[in-house]
């Protein structure tokens, strides 16, 4: 009988490639920590899409996730834009910081 290996599931081994990348967590600034986590929450949350889709690299699944969550943020706020009346103008000041308030 021929037993295969096992092979790790992708939450498992994304939990294992952020955690390998915790000296590098480590060294950024307190702003960029929280981007940092922030990007990873992201990556988590597409694990199972990157489960069936082992041809891809990891880290590849990885950014694939980042890029898709981006761009729904992306979207959203270019409809957010589209309904601002016209001759309206944004100061820097009422931009959303992505911060929780």
């Amino acid at each position: 009988m021929h037993t295969g290996r096992t092979v790790p599931s992708f939450r498992n081994l994304l939990e294992e490639i952020i955690k390998d990348m915790y000296a590098f967590r480590r060294a950024l600034r307190g702003e960029d920590k929280a981007a940092f986590d922030s990007l990873m929450k992201k990556a988590r949350e597409h694990a199972s899409s990157a489960t069936v889709a082992p041809a891809l690299e990891p880290m590849d699944s990885i950014f694939l996730s980042i890029l898709v969550e981006h761009q729904k943020e992306l979207n959203s706020l270019r409809e957010a834009v589209a309904h601002v009346p016209a001759g309206c103008q944004v100061r820097s000041g009422d931009l959303h910081d992505n911060k929780m308030d």
